[in-house]
């Protein structure tokens, strides 16, 4: 980050994903509190179950979980063949919980 910062080109993608890799939030995870959406892809290959591991330990939080699959191209992380469903999905809640229904 230091060296994007100074216009350097990045080239380690290394310490930054093993960190990444290291990090556990399931010892904060019941302190959030404002809505969260979740998003569950069939077939993901990143982070699979995680997703529903988190829903579960959200306890105060409004929580949403979306689950995506295959039938509407909505399987793989991201959801990359179903740009417009995902978008739809991001702002229709967002809608929904900034005007409070």
């Amino acid at each position: 980050m230091l060296d994007a910062r100074k216009g350097k080109v990045f080239t380690d993608f290394w310490t930054p994903a093993k960190f990444i890799e290291s990090m556990n939030i399931t010892n904060v995870v019941s302190r959030i509190e404002v809505p969260t959406l979740l998003y569950d892809y069939e077939y993901e290959q990143f982070y699979p179950g995680q997703t529903r591991q988190m829903f579960d330990k959200l306890t105060g939080a409004s929580r949403f979980l979306a689950k995506f699959d295959a039938t509407t191209g909505g399987q793989l992380h991201c959801s990359p063949m179903a740009p417009q469903q995902h978008c739809d999905l991001v702002f229709d809640w967002l809608q929904d919980e900034l005007s409070g229904n």
